[in-house]
């Protein structure tokens, strides 16, 4: 099988930046959901014989009770195509600007997409699923989408999700009624990066999740949406306000969602995350058997590529034994990828060429010039990212015609071994009210800070964040964290909630937890789903697990009787607490007519 030539530097760009400057490395690299250049990857192996590289795999394709679906990949025009099946295409008002795979880009001024009128009549559930890539420029207040209808200059009546403050809300008259679920005031969606949110309603729960992990659950939402408008909604709007004065938003969004039913959690997981079960067995079976590369061809679907003197048998892949998902969980069956072998190079070409192209831009290891090396599995090629002078490069590109591609090297790379926002771990379970709850934010200053020592922890996938009052402020990383938890970096772009940038950071006491590594927090967060809300039943009992760094405890929280509860005690014994949930807040008193204040 030949190998088809694509142009990936994007994501080429972004593999490179979690490795060090040689083609093969040590470790296993997180799943990580979308890069700034727009593409999903998984895992990036390293294999005992080369560096397996992937690229895109499609989201999970879930099509029980899906309404509507943008993918926003279109390349031009002015409709974004609903792929459900269902006929409802949107059509996109202002300047449409396409990013093809990196979804419609928004300009804040009058970009947004009109979707058909009456989308939630009859819903007694439902589900809003998206990515969303915010500028840092972005102000507020403003709308990611709006579902429902406007009088005047105001909303009356709606479903809406905003990212500052982090919140779904429904209402059926303005934001004075608005029964909203929100993580908590000060917590806001982090903007200069691909964020996944989705929002399920079913019964009197509302969820709330990023990156598919639950954020906020509110349990007394009476409104359903399909009593909005008596069934009918005008003001069906993604990218635009249903209040006149607020902003249009600004940033880029992809693959929209409705669905006529709540998502379970693992099904919400799945569409958050593509699908990762699939594509992990994919690159553990690609390692195991010594393969260079695993890509996603958009005509032949997965595809591994194998050193041209591979002398195993590329079409009777052995697949590895005892292999687990993160959960345990053992695969019933594996993919079968289209296997083929690199027409350019054995494993020995490839590390030769990386040798030649190192000493040649890093002579002795002079690190004058950046420099990037890999082999990209879809043009079959080695690729060098360098910001070397073409004095240096022109020989190299000579001397290796059709083997070596010459690239810029992308300035923004992180630091090796760093946590990004494209390599989403243990920040999704960052607990992020634990400065609010100590009372600790008294001004706009220390909220500020908060703010930052929280976007400090999730950029660099921490556990928890919260106040010591010996020490300040203290940022809990898994005990497996391999990075360096006294070097953190800060998340580059990022602004305060009024769109702020700070100009200077706070310096944590950091610290690693003593019981857990991420893997044991996911797997706890199920098991405590698995055993409260049985079969998906998200109505019996209320449920919000999430890991407190200052106890090293996980708490799991729920209405449950002990009946329900002390099974999972008894499985996980000094590591569980129960509590029950808190009483329900009052409703935010009337102000004004906009949604936000």
């Amino acid at each position: 099988m030949g190998v088809t030539a694509r142009p990936v530097a994007a994501l080429q760009r972004f593999l490179s930046a979690l490795t060090p400057s040689r083609l093969f490395h040590v470790g296993v690299a997180p799943w990580r959901r979308a890069s700034t250049g727009g593409l999903v990857t998984a895992l990036s192996l390293a294999l005992a014989a080369g560096a397996l590289t992937t690229a895109t795999p499609a989201q999970a394709e879930i099509t029980n009770g899906l309404l509507l679906r943008y993918k926003l990949d279109e390349t031009s025009g002015t409709v974004a195509h609903d792929v459900s099946g269902q006929g409802r295409d949107g059509t996109v008002n202002g300047t449409a600007t396409w990013k093809g795979a990196e979804g419609l880009d928004f300009n804040g001024t009058n970009t947004y997409v009109k979707m058909p009128n009456n989308i939630m009549a009859g819903l007694s559930s439902i589900t809003v699923a998206f990515d969303v890539w915010i500028d840092r420029a972005m102000a507020k207040p403003y709308f990611l989408y709006g579902l429902g209808n406007s009088s005047g200059s105001s909303g009356n009546g709606y479903l809406f999700s905003t990212g500052n403050q982090f919140r779904t809300g429904v209402t059926m008259s303005n934001s004075a009624a608005e029964q909203q679920t929100r993580p908590g005031t000060s917590y806001q969606l982090a903007r200069g990066m691909w964020k996944h949110v989705t929002y399920t309603q079913t019964g009197n729960t509302g969820i709330l999740y990023e990156n598919g992990v639950e954020k906020a659950r509110n349990t007394n939402v009476t409104i359903t949406p399909g009593a909005i408008g008596g069934g009918t909604t005008t003001a069906n709007y993604l990218g635009r306000s249903l209040y006149s004065s607020d902003l249009y938003f600004k940033g880029r969004m992809r693959d929209f969602r409705v669905y006529n039913r709540a998502l379970s959690a693992s099904e919400t997981r799945a569409v958050a995350t593509g699908t990762e079960d699939q594509w992990e067995q994919l690159q553990a079976l690609a390692a195991y058997n010594g393969a260079l590369a695993a890509f996603e061809d958009p005509d032949e679907g997965p595809v591994v590529i194998f050193p041209k003197d591979y002398t195993g048998d590329i079409h009777n892949l052995t697949t590895p034994p005892d292999w687990a998902n993160e959960f345990g969980q053992v695969p019933t069956d594996w993919p079968h990828p289209t296997p083929g072998l690199s027409q350019q190079f054995t494993l020995d070409g490839i590390t030769d060429l990386q040798d030649a192209v190192t000493v040649k831009v890093q002579p002795d290891g002079d690190t004058t010039y950046a420099l990037n090396v890999y082999y990209d599995g879809m043009r079959d090629k080695v690729v060098a990212e360098t910001d070397a002078p073409a004095s240096v490069t022109d020989p190299l590109a000579t001397q290796y015609a059709g083997k070596l591609d010459i690239e810029a090297y992308a300035s923004e790379h992180p630091a090796p071994g760093k946590c990004t926002p494209e390599n989403r771990t243990a920040g999704t379970v960052l607990q992020n009210a634990a400065a609010q709850a100590d009372g600790v934010v008294q001004d706009a200053l220390t909220k500020l800070q908060w703010q930052q020592v929280q976007a400090l922890a999730d950029y660099n996938c921490a556990l928890a964040a919260f106040a010591d009052p010996d020490v300040g402020p203290v940022i809990i990383f898994p005990k497996d964290y391999t990075g360096d938890i006294n070097d953190l970096q800060k998340p580059p772009g990022w602004t305060s909630e009024y769109g702020d940038i700070p100009s200077d950071w706070p310096t944590p006491t950091p610290g690693l937890s003593q019981q857990f590594t991420l893997a044991q927090i996911t797997g706890i967060q199920d098991a405590a789903a698995r055993q409260v809300s049985a079969d998906g039943n998200t109505t019996a009992y209320s449920l919000a697990v999430r890991y407190d760094g200052k106890s090293d405890q996980m708490v799991v929280e729920t209405d449950a009787p002990a009946s329900v509860t002390d099974p999972l005690l008894a499985a996980y014994p000094n590591k569980i607490t129960i509590v029950a949930p808190p009483a329900p807040a009052p409703a935010d008193p009337a102000g004004g007519e906009t949604s936000e204040g």
